[in-house]
């Protein structure tokens, strides 16, 4: 029986307080008895501005594609250029890439590039504060998060307002301990 298997990949690199590097990769290979082939290769490199997230610099390149066909969806991942990270990103690359216009697995590497909003944010508040171990109070580090990203609260259920994370964090805000 033959099976297939993508693995994908983003890596967010801080290069200062104001522009990081990323690295998109995704692998199709299929497998069977006789071994694994490859099926796809594909790298997206570039650069995006901190905070706003517009993607300044961005080079796809195709390691394996199976039609050389294929290579005209390079072209329209270079338009990304410009764009930002947050409202309408979705849109954007859907007009640039959807249907016959791009390359689906481009498609799906530039919005897994959204997750880039979530590992800068990450890094920004780890550079701060070290991150809470388990069933240690997270008030300290949320509060540094919200001062980064107010839009943290309410972007999933943890952090909805109503939660008790949110609401002990809040609270902390209004009494900073003494």
């Amino acid at each position: 029986m033959r099976t297939a298997k993508r693995t994908k990949s983003l890596n967010i690199v801080p290069l200062d307080e104001d522009r990081a590097s990323f690295e998109l990769t995704l692998e199709d290979r299929s497998y069977d008895d006789t071994g694994g082939e490859l099926i796809h290769l594909l790298e997206i490199k570039g650069l995006i501005s901190l905070p706003e997230l517009e993607i300044l610099e961005i080079e796809p390149k195709s390691y394996h594609q199976p039609y050389a066909e294929c290579s005209a969806g390079l072209d329209p991942v270079r338009k990304m250029v410009g764009a930002r990270i947050g409202a309408g990103y979705r849109t954007r690359v859907f007009e640039l890439m959807g249907r016959t216009l791009g390359c689906t697995h481009f498609m799906t590497l530039l919005l897994d590039l959204a997750s880039a909003h979530t590992l800068t944010t990450f890094l920004r508040m780890r550079a701060r504060v070290p991150l809470p171990q388990h069933k240690t109070p997270i008030s300290d580090w949320l509060r540094i998060g919200l001062e980064i990203e107010p839009r943290l609260e309410n972007a999933c259920t943890a952090l909805r307002t109503d939660s008790p994370i949110i609401q002990n964090t809040r609270k902390q805000i209004a009494e900073p301990p003494v």
